[in-house]
């Protein structure tokens, strides 16, 4: 019998459910090829969401560079079982499932605290570090290359998510993709290969047309208002076409008040669906005939399921989404360009044959995108055996 593998998780964050979709397909993998797995975070935000997952403490808990949770750390084995606590030393492997935390818009010292600083002693130690695939960089910033640089040339494997990313490691190692070192790689998003479970609260004659808000839209932009006037125009528009918009909610409370302030701006509110898991949210999107979405991974749980979007976004990885998906002309800029955004999503619910060919477009990209997945998981997990 294979002993139980003892699996840190870093970069999940329950107020993501990008990140909460992230570890379900992490735990998906194990079970799936019968990998028998403990998984461990440190822990942030409220126990209740941890424990529902089964997850365990690790003994770190670090704030202004201190560990609080290092007395912890000296408790007997048989103790910090009871509490369901890790010591860093038992840790096997290291997946780092971040999403969008590395390069110069972020603090370094979240790439510091988060890897940086341990990564060293765990490869010393002989454990795998994955960086699963995430967006990443640019390093332009002296601080931003100090702190990632050393994730990037000590990790076992670097996926990144997309082509700017993928170039932004290769310029901070200084060379190209032919003499690239053979940790680096390159991977799209990998909660493709989940699946999503039933919500109850779902209505087919009401939900069907989606809208999922960003409040990092407003947060990461100055645009006077003009994202919110965007996505009043465009309710107003699929409201004409009888197409049944709603209003999903796929992050915390940022997003709630942001549906509020639309819906207050429309004459007739539109529905607001708040499902709260991570899975649940991703099988509304399915069943979606349109999804617009501001968020990174509803547009990812939408065009892994073959639904045709309309996308805003405030960073490279949005772009490189779409790309990947032959359909980078689906993302807009809503201060340049929101009037045409409008026009294509009313095109999109009237023009039957533009909708098909553009649904079609989508289902073929993520076949091969599933597939690119699976590879990478088959290489995560040969680096296991090799341990």
């Amino acid at each position: 019998m294979k002993p139980v593998l003892t699996v840190e998780v870093k970069g999940i964050s329950f107020a993501n459910k990008g990140a909460e979709l992230m570890l379900h397909a992490i735990i998906a993998q194990f079970e799936e090829r019968g990998v028998a797995a403990r998984f461990v975070v440190e822990p942030h935000g409220p126990y209740q969401r941890r424990a529902s997952y089964g997850l365990w403490q690790k003994t770190r808990y670090i704030r202004k560079r201190i560990n609080w949770l290092a007395p912890m750390k000296v408790l007997p084995q048989r103790l910090r079982t009871m509490f369901g606590m890790v010591n860093e030393s038992e840790i096997d492997v290291v997946l780092d499932a971040s999403g969008f935390s590395y390069g110069d818009q972020w603090s370094p010292a979240v790439a510091r605290d988060r890897l940086a600083s341990s990564i060293g002693k765990l490869r010393s130690q002989g454990k795998p570090v994955v960086v699963l695939p995430q967006a990443l960089g640019p390093f332009e910033k002296a601080t931003s290359k100090a702190v990632f640089k050393p994730i990037l040339t000590q990790a076992s494997l670097v996926f990144a998510r997309d082509q700017h990313s993928y170039q932004y490691c290769l310029d901070l190692l200084g060379c190209s993709a032919e003499n690239k070192p053979d940790n680096l790689a390159k991977c799209p998003d990998f909660t493709n290969l989940i699946k999503g479970i039933a919500c109850d609260s779902w209505d087919a004659e009401l939900h069907q047309t989606c809208f999922i808000p960003n409040a990092q839209m407003l947060a990461k932009r100055q645009d006077d208002g003009q994202y919110v006037a965007f996505m009043v125009a465009a309710l107003r528009a699929a409201q004409e076409a009888d197409a049944k918009p709603f209003l999903l909610i796929h992050e915390a409370d940022a997003d709630r008040q942001l549906a509020r302030d639309i819906n207050a701006q429309l004459t007739t509110p539109v529905p607001v669906l708040d499902p709260g898991h991570a899975l649940k949210i991703k099988w509304v999107i399915g069943q979606s005939r349109v999804v617009v979405s501001s968020r990174f991974h509803g547009l990812v749980s939408a065009l892994s399921q073959g639904i045709p979007v309309l996308a805003t976004g405030w960073s490279h990885k949005y772009q490189e989404l779409l790309g990947d998906y032959q359909c980078a002309e689906q993302l807009f800029d809503v201060n340049q360009d929101a009037d045409n955004a409008v026009e294509n999503l009313r095109q999109l619910l009237i023009d039957g044959e533009a909708y098909t060919t553009l649904q079609a477009t989508v289902q073929a990209a993520g076949d091969w995108q599933r597939e690119a997945a699976k590879q990478m998981w088959d290489a995560v997990f040969t680096l296991f055996e090799k341990r």
